[in-house]
């Protein structure tokens, strides 16, 4: 007859063990899937592009002579025509999910008929060879060169 030794539960070195992964995990692993680091900083790098494309379409297919631009101010941006704002496109505020994010200057971005890039209202300054824009915390970098090209 054999004798068998039935296991209670877990040894304490397997319960250390368990806790020690368990606390990696939380402190490690967790907030990397939790917070925003990172994700919001680079949507509204891709709603900025967004607004940039749309307005410089818009100016590139109007051939009536109105200016188009894109606005850039402490509060968010959105694309104008002729100092108003135009289609569907809302503003972008930097509240909510953006809260505390900012891009790096305050500026105004005009195009003319072939969607080159100005600082000045439409077709008089180019935008330097880049205009570099940092969306904020994160510098993440936005640059627009004078013939409208975005990366």
């Amino acid at each position: 007859m054999s004798v068998q030794k039935k296991s209670a539960g877990f040894s304490s070195v397997e319960l250390v063990v368990v806790i020690l992964l368990l606390g990696i995990i939380s402190t490690f692993i967790l907030p990397r899937f939790t917070s925003r680091d990172g994700f919001a900083e680079y949507a509204i790098r891709d709603q900025f592009i967004s607004a940039y494309r749309f307005a410089q379409q818009r100016a590139m297919y109007d051939h009536g002579g109105s200016c188009y631009s894109v606005n850039i101010d402490s509060n968010g941006f959105r694309p104008f025509q002729d100092g108003a704002t135009f289609g569907s496109f809302e503003e972008v505020e930097f509240s909510g999910d953006y809260e505390g994010l900012s891009i790096s200057s305050a500026v105004e971005i005009y195009f003319d008929g072939l969607g080159n890039a100005y600082t000045i209202d439409c077709g008089n300054t180019p935008v330097p060879n880049p205009l570099i824009l940092t969306v904020n915390p994160g510098a993440v970098a936005i640059q627009i060169y004078p013939t409208g090209f975005i990366q």
